[in-house]
């Protein structure tokens, strides 16, 4: 049973899964409620502990920092884009569970004013991140694939918020688990096209660079999980942002970009996860 905050809540959630067509397979690792689990949440069952626990041993526990070292990220992006870009509108693709320090709890701190639509195409997540968000008019989660932008931008003009003004896209951990054959960059792109300008695009990646030893056996792990994984090298990485101006200080380790003056220093030797943010112009 998915470990949330309210038990009737969770029992009725799953209760909901359930009755889903096809049902619920939660004996397949789910790489949502593994990332739930390298951050220390609740919502995971015994197969999405197994696959991460091997994980976490091929990265000698590292992946952990990767994983805090994420959200951190996307909290001090969201930040930037409220408070100094006065982006008012933010669409969450490919958002997993919501947990702590979720998009809507930054951005809404920062702009009460603000606007956030979570998409995933995870029917277990969508459930579950519908119960949880419930009640706020300015919050949405939407069941879409981030592979299909034109659908998306429909789906968010229709049942979140129109997009007639700039708005901060947050692909964080999620092109890793789209493979080539299905054109991330492509995908990325066309997002870029449909946004109108002044749109920022936050991209966060694995890298193979530093470990891609390490990187191609965790990538078999994911193999038996509902995504494939794909660490890529820094270039591949470039692509997603090429035809956006990038915010200094570009393409980096998470760790690098505007780091808030109190960061604790890496546990590891390198972080092998680059992020940037770009621009539509």
């Amino acid at each position: 049973m998915i470990n949330g905050e309210n038990p009737a809540e969770r029992e009725r959630v799953v209760a909901d899964l359930d009755q889903l067509p096809g049902g619920s397979d939660f004996n397949r690792p789910n790489v949502a409620r593994m990332y739930d689990y390298y951050l220390g949440g609740k919502n995971h069952f015994p197969a999405d502990r197994a696959a991460a626990d091997k994980v976490i041993e091929l990265s000698k526990g590292h992946v952990r920092e990767a994983v805090l070292e994420n959200r951190a990220f996307l909290a001090r992006a969201v930040r930037h884009l409220a408070r100094e870009r006065g982006i008012r509108r933010f669409l969450d693709l490919g958002a997993g569970l919501p947990t702590q320090g979720n998009v809507h709890e930054i951005a809404l701190e920062t702009a009460p004013d603000a606007l956030v639509a979570y998409v995933d195409n995870d029917r277990v997540v969508a459930s579950h991140g519908r119960a949880l968000l419930a009640g706020d008019p300015r919050v949405r989660f939407l069941e879409a694939d981030l592979r299909r932008p034109a659908d998306i931008v429909a789906l968010v003009e229709r049942e979140a918020f129109p997009l007639d003004r700039p708005v901060g896209v947050l692909m964080v951990a999620c092109l890793h688990f789209v493979p080539d054959e299905e054109d991330p960059a492509g995908i990325v792109a066309r997002y870029r096209d449909l946004l109108p300008p002044g749109s920022h695009i936050v991209i966060s990646h694995v890298s193979s660079d530093p470990v891609p030893g390490a990187m191609a056996a965790a990538g078999g792990v994911y193999n038996h999980a509902n995504a494939p994984f794909e660490a890529r090298r820094r270039e591949e990485i470039a692509r997603f942002f090429e035809g956006l101006d990038m915010v200094e200080p570009g393409l980096v380790p998470l760790n690098e970009w505007r780091p808030d003056p109190d960061a604790p220093p890496l546990r590891g030797a390198f972080l092998p996860v680059l992020g940037g943010v770009g621009v539509c112009s």
